[in-house]
């Protein structure tokens, strides 16, 4: 009777369903840095889980509008920024394609909400007592002003 290697048998075995076991990718997903701001604001855009063919770019879009494209690492990963868009108030999305032209259908790779807010308004670089001070003293001078210009009586 023959001795059957069972060590070289697994290995061949083993080779032979990894081979025939297609590749698992992790889903794509984007964040982005703010989620919200107002038109003009840079958003920066990191994306995960993406799968990296040399040389091909994926495209940043801004609800349907080309904004960039960025090459995909080789770990999946990329990061880009831009500055939001005229834009109305409200939700907008922005996604991820390999096409350069469509965010719709088997070309979209992920995508995320970003809110466009008003500007924003500037603090006031004082304290509201600082402005009472100013408006009472104000006020004082100018009384005192008129006093002496109704009661001034020459020498």
């Amino acid at each position: 009777m023959k001795k059957i290697l069972v060590f070289p048998m697994f290995v061949v075995l083993a080779f032979a369903i990894s081979i025939s076991i297609p590749q698992v990718y992790a889903t794509p997903a984007i964040t982005l840095n703010p989620t919200s701001g107002h038109v003009g604001i840079t958003v920066t855009v990191s994306g995960n889980g993406f799968i990296a063919e040399e040389g091909q770019p994926v495209y940043v879009f801004f609800d349907n509008t080309q904004k960039d494209s960025v090459t995909v690492a080789s770990d999946g990963t990329f990061t880009i920024g831009f500055a939001v868009p005229p834009a109305s108030l409200g939700v907008h999305t922005i996604s991820i394609s390999d096409n350069p032209s469509s965010t719709g259908g088997t070309f979209l790779l992920a995508s995320a909400q970003f809110t466009v807010t008003g500007p924003s308004i500037p603090e006031f670089p004082f304290s509201f007592s600082m402005v009472i001070i100013f408006v009472t003293v104000t006020a004082v001078y100018l009384v005192i002003r008129q006093k002496m210009a109704v009661n001034w009586k020459p020498f």
